[in-house]
């Protein structure tokens, strides 16, 4: 399973316009985490069809950056969603 790091625009429908694009190619998204503080935001994702949604994020020229777990997923190098599950009382562990 491949985890998607996405950094979505601080506009109403950034989040329903990226998961529309997933869903309408028939992609679910079977994991998410994410945090929002202010103005940014950070969604970690793992989905059924990593190239598709590869190609989703593509289409709507969403930045993304990719995580294999087999190769170690390491969310504390991702400082803002550690630090709002930290905010949350959750630990990265």
């Amino acid at each position: 399973m491949i985890w998607f790091t996405v950094e979505l625009s601080d506009k109403p429908g950034s989040l329903a316009k990226m998961a529309a694009a997933i869903g309408e190619r028939g992609i679910n998204i079977s994991a998410i985490v994410g945090i929002a503080e202010d103005t940014d935001g950070a969604l970690m994702l793992a989905t059924s069809d990593a190239e598709g949604t590869r190609k989703a994020f593509a289409d709507l020229g969403i930045a993304f950056e990719e995580h294999d777990p087999e190769e170690g997923l390491d969310i504390g190098n991702h400082p803002r969603v550690a630090q709002g599950l930290a905010d949350h009382g959750m630990g990265v562990g």
